[in-house]
């Protein structure tokens, strides 16, 4: 189970000839970091709605949009803005007038602006409740959008996992073929280099021996698989927030690829040493994503 810090929700609902729509988007972030856009009656519910997001969402930058639309009905208690009435017909006769357009439909336009229509400024208790039970379905809907988001991540972590798997098993098959090659490259390289030089053989070997010590992988490619594997587990357990373990296994598992390539000396390993990286980087890309 993955959960992505990528998610929407959204809800509707009809409370006293009002319509409220409500709307939850959230994007990736190293806390929870949210952020409201309330009308200015209901900017007092502003503290509910944040511990009610607080109780589902752990990280993410978070966005909550709320609209409100004055539906109408016999339980809503509106006025009209009288003076702001005579302060919108004024202006619109005189564009009537300098643009010769009829007046018949000034009463209509007036209705319709901003601010005509005025309801009560104060929430009642069944509005709070609704916006609150709005905000909790919502909230839902934008964690099952996460675990959808978060399931395709685990399937594409996993899959590049396997392929570093794949290439480590590969630089295991190239090892025995390549300390030979190594030793046989050195010692042309001294025999081109120190032709008339007497080589003492035994000391030769023994320093040769030295050096290849210093190029052995064999505790890196047991720390890389032990660490791959433990990034699979851990990809598997059934906790909500796992993003931030994962990103420090990926990099003990980088640490142990550089560590491979600069030991390596060998070309075809380090094809696929560059292959592995290739893999880990598209992985910490996706991993930022991931609460």
């Amino acid at each position: 189970m993955l959960y992505s810090m990528t998610g929407f929700g959204s809800s509707s609902a009809e409370v006293l000839g009002k319509r409220f729509v409500l709307e939850i988007r959230s994007l990736n972030s190293k806390q929870l970091d949210i952020n409201m856009r309330l009308p200015a009656p209901y900017k007092s519910q502003e503290i509910a709605l944040r511990k009610i997001i607080n109780q589902y969402l752990k990280r993410g930058k978070v966005d909550v949009y709320f609209t409100l639309e004055i539906t109408g009905g016999d339980d809503l208690p509106t006025r009209f803005n009288k003076n702001l009435m005579h302060t919108y017909a004024k202006e619109l006769k005189a564009f009537c007038e300098t643009t010769q357009i009829p007046q018949n439909e000034i009463l209509r336009s007036i209705i319709m602006l901003p601010n005509v229509l005025m309801s009560d400024t104060q929430v009642s208790e069944e509005e709070s409740m609704t916006l609150q039970k709005m905000c909790a379905k919502a909230l839902e809907k934008v964690k099952h959008y996460r675990l959808d988001e978060g399931e395709v991540l685990s399937n594409d972590f996993s899959q590049r996992i396997h392929s570093i798997l794949t290439k480590l098993e590969k630089v295991k098959e190239l090892e025995p073929e390549r300390v030979p090659r190594v030793k046989k490259r050195l010692k042309q390289s001294l025999l081109k280099n120190a032709k008339d030089l007497q080589v003492d053989e035994n000391r030769f070997e023994q320093e040769l021996i030295f050096y290849l010590e210093k190029l052995d992988i064999t505790e890196e490619t047991v720390r890389l698989l032990n660490n791959c594997q433990l990034f699979l587990t851990e990809l598997d357990k059934q906790v909500d927030s796992k993003g931030k373990k994962l990103n420090f296994i990926s990099q003990e598992i980088g640490r142990e690829i550089n560590t491979i390539g600069s030991k390596a000396n060998d070309m075809h390993i380090q094809v696929l040493v560059v292959e592995m990286k290739d893999e880990l980087e598209k992985i910490k890309e996706q991993l930022l994503n991931v609460l």
